[in-house]
């Protein structure tokens, strides 16, 4: 782009923010592009038209020039032309086109969503169609009809022979007709890169019908696939799909990991019919989002999944037809259990792709991810092929070379669908006298604008209602004007302001109470419900938040005044909901901790970085990793919903975290947890003189991840025939086969290597007296075997005498072993902020969770506010105790059948009523089953038409039948979680091919 050209479209951006953010008078450096905005218009498109003579490869470049000409062309509903002579329509193409010459075929996609193609001649309608998709039923243009057929078919020639009949129709019009030679100049070029990146041209022999099923998958989307990403093109280009050898891919967010996945999963399982796949991710809240689109897809292209994310010990549901399982998305502590139960399976896996990499860094997850990692690697039929990806990871390379790769496997792509643009807050003044400007690109000097005024005194002042005086808010701190800058940024988009601690002042309850503040006032800023369209959505969710968490909790008041707080200790099945209204655009503004960068797409225009620093519980502030902030922004501009994003750093002070992702800078290498986990044992034995034993391991909460995972390793590996000596060997040989040997020094790799020594000891004697098939069979941790014999195992005389999951007397048995566990205790502790309560106090809370009481309750009768319980529920229910109690129940089974004694039916089902927080038998096959509401599962179990049935089939039908009578359901669901509960029923009923459990 000509140097003046690229002045004028920064100056013409900066004009953009300036109305959208609200502002009549713009600076006087910019007042010249209201005069000539003919010429702007003219001189973008003549750069349009230049570069499609020649091939022209900076794609940033194209989105840029994309950007600039939907501005200047008036191209949707918040647009104003800046040359009245134009027609929209016309303009949306040459925009969309632009970015689809750049490879950002999503951002054409939406600059065409507000277009109105009825005004365009045909050709023209032709490029409008083959930019924007449309579903097969409503294309008119007979050209791209014949073109959509032709890739759904797999007849590659016949778009070949469009393209040449393309060429020569162009050539007749520059004689005939300078606006037909135009629309054919733009359709030829628009063709000729859809003849390359039609996904029938990507994918190796394309035009076979063994691609079929997924063609038309992709194919019947909305909207539909027609072409993969650049990062996409990249991958399978590179031998991803059926090269044997592992691979690794730096994919930026958004950049279609997912569908590549999906790609690759259908490749390797059709070519391999009788293998299993391995979609691993971090978070339940990923692989809950995966449940419904990746599994149901592979599901109707024959080919059965399942997503695998809540317990450690896989129950009879988890494990019913394996056999018949193709592919599997999982959290690695669900596989690891399953891996353990299922030896066979696990031989079937010939595939694992590990996303989000990059948190082999993620503390205890991160060592969990490693250790399963370096177990699969050392099965003794070899290892599976693995496709290692991340957005983030600079040294992918030498993790590929750990996982088997080689230089060639490894895919860097620094494509993003959609650009983002940083800014900063920047204060002058004091006081009530203070100004605050937004700085943009303050990282570019050449194109770095600053909006003066920004918000200022005026944007605070109102009228005391009571008084009649006119006030000022109070806008000195840092917190009242990242909500200010989200407020005005709202009539661009949907906003997120992210908070790096969850509660206080300073955390994302704070930014929400601050939010509340200001709406208490008529200040002359947006409000988030200026832009909440549907009022009965809004009541219904309100309700739904009011009947769980209670009307006063400061996320229920939020989402009263049309804005939504999400942090990782609200229950998945709410955050689902919260992410469900922002991705639909019911509600523009989120505020939210990071679990915004757990992987969950949510079309974020503009994100506000309230602080890039954590506060511990002693107040000390830690710096995010520049890698998490880029993970982070890569939330703003999402693909196909917004064609850029903006970043707006609310604390200038913060500025240099920021400044090195706005610069593209690398970001600091992943070396893995477990390295570092190593590195303070080593420190805390020579500081404390001590000698490393199993006691210490094992009485160390810290390192409870380590040797699970070293341990379930082991027992892969202790054939019956292998001794004591030799699996002290293969232990130490194993040791030396984990990310954290490659780098670590000496002594460190010396100390990990008596790790794995002192745990073959403790399985070998294990294996000497004849358990270690218990611990196979249940998919539990070696570890906890010496407890429950010791001390769950006495806690009853008899363990077949209980009828009933909800017995007291059961609870408390279960919940006076678990209390004495170290995991346990630190756990609770830390949730109820160091002041835990007795332990008969905290059974009543889990008796109340066991019978289907909302969380409000349990704050009610735990005596604590609804913030706490839920960071009580989120640490200690759902996750630690569960974790603790499903190991207990399943290693207590096995002991009791050594002595010939009984363990009674409720007792091995009280796990998965402990998970899922429910009563009945009835409710909790519901909520193995897919419905997401706990409500509605309890409400629907304690019905007497449920109340015999346990059958999944029959509580299924029936649950069905009942829901048709709505006002019977209503009072104790709600709108919202009834509506999605007949949702769910049906879907279930529909889909029993595509086995889900949480």
């Amino acid at each position: 782009m000509r140097e003046t050209l690229a002045k004028w479209v920064s100056d013409a951006d900066a004009l953009h923010h300036v109305e959208q953010f609200g502002f009549s008078q713009s600076s006087p450096q910019l007042s010249y592009l209201r005069d000539r905005g003919d010429d702007y218009y003219i001189s973008l498109v003549g750069e349009l038209f230049d570069r499609i003579r020649q091939p022209y490869s900076d794609s940033v470049d194209w989105s840029r020039l994309g950007n600039a000409i939907t501005q200047a062309g008036g191209v949707g509903g918040d647009q104003t032309p800046a040359y009245r002579g134009i027609l929209a329509p016309e303009a949306a193409v040459f925009a969309a086109a632009a970015f689809y010459f750049g490879g950002y075929s999503a951002s054409a996609y939406l600059t065409l969503k507000a277009a109105d193609p009825d005004a365009l001649g045909e050709i023209q309608r032709a490029c409008y169609e083959l930019l924007s998709r449309p579903s097969t039923m409503t294309i008119k243009s007979a050209r791209v009809l014949a073109l959509v057929g032709a890739v759904r078919r797999g007849n590659l020639e016949a778009i070949r022979a469009q393209s040449e009949q393309a060429a020569e129709l162009e050539a007749a019009a520059l004689q005939a007709d300078p606006d037909e030679w135009v629309g054919w100049r733009l359709f030829r070029r628009i063709l000729s890169r859809f003849e390359e990146t039609n996904i029938r041209a990507v994918l190796p022999d394309g035009a076979s019908d063994f691609w079929d099923p997924l063609v038309r998958s992709l194919l019947n989307r909305d909207p539909p696939a027609w072409d993969f990403f650049p990062s996409q093109i990249d991958a399978i280009r590179s031998g991803l799909l059926g090269d044997a050898t592992s691979f690794s891919i730096q994919m930026p967010t958004g950049a279609g990991k997912t569908a590549l996945s999906e790609t690759l999963l259908f490749y390797h399982l059709n070519r391999h019919p009788q293998d299993v796949a391995i979609l691993l991710v971090p978070y339940r809240s990923l692989a809950a989002e995966l449940r419904g689109s990746l599994v149901k897809r592979l599901g109707r292209m024959d080919l059965p999944a399942r997503c695998a994310y809540g317990g450690t010990v896989p129950t009879g549901d988890e494990v019913r037809d394996l056999d018949d399982t193709r592919a599997i998305v999982a959290t690695p502590e669900a596989l690891s259990g399953l891996l353990s139960a299922e030896p066979d399976f696990f031989a079937r896996v010939s595939l694992v792709i590990c996303d989000e990499g990059h948190l082999l860094d993620g503390e205890a997850r991160g060592v969990g991810l490693e250790l399963l990692l370096a177990r699969m690697r050392a099965r003794e039929i070899g290892p599976p092929k693995f496709v290692f990806v991340s957005a983030i990871v600079p040294n992918i390379k030498e993790i590929n070379t750990w996982l088997g790769g080689t230089d060639e496997t490894v895919v860097r792509s620094d494509y993003r669908p959609a650009l983002a643009e940083f800014s900063v807050l920047r204060v002058a003044g004091q006081n009530a006298g203070a100004t605050v400007a937004l700085e943009l690109h303050p990282h570019h000097l050449a194109s770095t604008f600053s909006i003066d005024r920004f918000l200022s005194r005026d944007d605070f002042r109102y009228r005391n209602a009571s008084t009649g005086r006119l006030n000022t808010y109070s806008f000195n701190s840092v917190k009242t004007q990242a909500i200010a800058a989200a407020r005005k940024a709202l009539s661009m988009g949907a906003v997120a302001v992210f908070a790096a601690n969850k509660r206080g002042n300073q955390g994302a309850v704070g930014l929400a109470e601050e939010l509340l503040a200001q709406l208490a006032n008529p200040l002359r800023m947006p409000a988030p419900m200026e832009f909440v369209e549907d009022a009965a959505k809004l009541q219904a969710v309100v309700e739904y938040f009011t009947l769980e968490y209670g009307a006063a909790w400061v996320g229920t008041r939020t989402l009263a005044a049309g804005a939504v707080l999400h942090h990782g200790d609200i229950p998945q099945e709410s955050r689902e909901v919260v992410e469900g209204l922002v991705r639909k655009e019911d509600f523009r503004l989120a505020i939210c901790t990071s679990t915004l960068a757990e992987g969950v797409n949510l079309p974020i225009r503009t994100l506000v970085l309230y602080s890039v620093q954590r506060r511990g519980p002693d107040g000390a502030a830690e710096n995010l990793l520049a890698r998490d902030i880029k993970n982070l922004v890569g939330r703003a501009g999402r693909a196909g919903a917004t064609t850029k994003g903006l970043v707006i750093c609310a604390n200038p002070g913060q500025w240099p975290l920021v400044a090195p992702v706005a610069q593209q800078q690398p970001g600091e290498r992943v070396s893995g947890a477990l390295l570092e986990l190593m590195r303070l044992l080593q420190s805390a034995l020579t500081q404390q003189s001590l000698t490393l034993t199993n006691d210490i391991l094992e009485g160390e909460t810290a390192l409870h991840t380590l040797i699970d995972g070293i341990d379930a390793t082991l027992i892969d590996l202790a054939a019956e025939e292998l001794g004591e000596d030799e699996l002290v060997r293969i232990a130490g040989e194993l040791s030396s086969k984990t990310f954290a040997a490659r780098q670590a020094e000496p002594a460190t790799t010396a100390l990990m290597k008596q790790v794995f020594e002192l745990r073959a000891q403790r399985v070998a004697a294990i294996k000497g007296a004849g358990r270690l098939g218990w611990i196979r069979e249940t998919g539990t941790r070696a570890r906890m075997l010496e407890s429950v014999e010791a001390k769950l195992l006495p806690m009853r005389e008899r363990w077949d005498d209980v009828e009933a999951a909800t017995d007291p007397k059961l609870a408390e048995a279960l919940l006076t072993w678990a209390w004495d566990l170290p995991e346990v205790a630190e756990a609770v502790k830390e949730a109820y902020r160091d002041a835990p309560p007795s332990r008969t106090d905290f059974t009543r809370v889990l008796e109340a969770w066991i019978d289907g009481q909302p969380l409000v309750e349990l704050a009610r009768r735990a005596g604590i506010d609804i913030d706490t319980m839920l960071g009580v529920h989120a640490k200690v229910i759902s996750y630690v105790l569960q974790v603790a109690v499903e190991q207990g129940v399943g290693l207590l089974k096995k002991l009791l059948e050594a002595s010939d004694r009984g363990l009674a039916q409720a007792v091995v089902d009280f796990p998965e009523h402990l998970r899922f927080g429910v009563p009945t038998p009835a409710a909790k096959v519901l909520a193995a089953g897919g419905v997401r509401h706990r409500r509605a599962a309890v409400a629907l179990g304690r019905s007497p038409e449920l109340g015999a049935l346990v059958d999944r089939a029959a509580v299924f039908s029936t649950a069905r039948h009942l829901l048709d009578d709505r006002e019977r359901w209503m009072p104790a669901m709600g709108r919202l979680v009834l509506d999605n509960t007949v949702l769910d029923v049906m879907a279930a009923q529909e889909s029993d091919d595509v086995l889900d459990f949480e």
